[in-house]
């Protein structure tokens, strides 16, 4: 079978909302399960890719069976390692998610531990983990390849035994000691320290809202008092980064600011390193239109002498120096 995977800026994407270049890591995974199973796989645009052909009634057709354009959902744990050449990472750069370059996605896990909050995408996909040691083999191979920057896109990283299973195994494994991780967290209590030392850097939270009435409706299953975890995650030396989302159906615009002020008061304390909000889309919802201006609002933290004392106080090195500069350019294109 002739197979072309034609990523777009939706392809590793969970909010429809957003258009996003990241790299398309399950899509990857798929197509070398597919290359493996012997299939003639092609990846991405090229002028190969469209030598357009003509059957006997003249009708346009492409030269393939099957074009795809997002994951289809293969068994995950079937799935091997991404081939990034073959799916040319160097295409997915430009990702706010790094700050060390180059950088990659993997996913240790499918689905969400948790599963359960209404918006998600990911609610209804079955919790899968890959092992401690497939995991750190991938994250060896990326080293290879001289990537200093790795995002675990799983939506939600795994915790308990099997998080302290990895950071065990990768401290003793070697040449890990530059590369930086990255994952998606719940707000949780778990030994953020232990993170720290095994080279963990930037954890994105989805705090979603300051009212507690709100995060029970979308059954996010935590209290609003969770946010200690962020500050406390931030104590240890990880960088969080913190989504919250307006326009949910039942807010008011009072609720609506107290989670922008709540937002506001983590960045300008330097608790949260970098934040971005979204608009409430759910299929068969209606989100609060009128609350889509707040979601610009959440860079009016700029404007405190306090927000740009932390972040001048974070400058380590050149490297935390050009990531400042790329936070302020794309605050300024917004």
């Amino acid at each position: 079978m002739r197979i072309l995977y034609l990523p777009n800026e939706y392809s590793q994407q969970r909010q429809r909302e957003k258009k996003r270049k990241i790299y398309p890591v399950i899509m990857a995974m798929e197509a070398e399960f597919c290359r493996k199973q012997g299939h003639e796989v092609y990846w991405g645009r090229s002028d190969r890719n469209y030598n357009f052909i003509f059957d006997y009634g003249d009708h346009l057709v492409l030269p393939y069976d099957k074009v795809i354009t997002e994951p289809e959902g293969l068994p995950f744990l079937s799935l091997p390692h991404p081939d990034r050449v073959f799916t040319q990472w160097w295409e997915f750069q430009d990702n706010g998610n790094f700050k060390y370059h180059p950088g990659t996605y993997i996913q240790a896990a499918n689905g969400c531990w948790w599963g359960k909050c209404s918006f998600c995408v990911e609610q209804k996909n079955k919790w899968e983990v890959r092992p401690v040691y497939d995991v750190i083999s991938e994250i060896n191979e990326c080293q290879a390849l001289g990537f200093k920057e790795i995002f675990d896109d799983s939506g939600t990283f795994p915790i308990g035994r099997w998080l302290d299973e990895f950071c065990r195994k990768f401290n003793k494994s070697t040449g890990h000691n530059k590369l930086k991780i990255g994952c998606n967290m719940r707000l949780v209590d778990i030994d953020y320290d232990m993170l720290y030392h095994s080279n963990f850097r930037m954890l994105l939270f989805g705090l979603e809202s300051a009212n507690q009435s709100t995060l029970d409706k979308i059954r996010k299953g935590v209290k609003v008092e969770d946010v200690k975890y962020i500050i406390k995650a931030a104590k240890a030396g990880l960088e969080p980064h913190i989504c919250v989302i307006f326009g949910i159906p039942g807010e008011t615009d009072s609720d609506a600011i107290k989670t922008l002020k709540l937002v506001h008061y983590l960045l300008r304390k330097g608790y949260a390193k970098t934040a971005q909000a979204s608009f409430y889309q759910v299929p068969g919802e209606t989100g609060n239109e009128t609350h889509r201006k707040f979601i610009k609002r959440i860079y009016e933290a700029a404007y405190s002498p306090q927000f740009w004392f932390n972040q001048i106080k974070d400058i380590k090195n050149i490297a935390d120096l050009k990531y400042l500069w790329r936070k302020i350019k794309a605050g300024l294109s917004r």
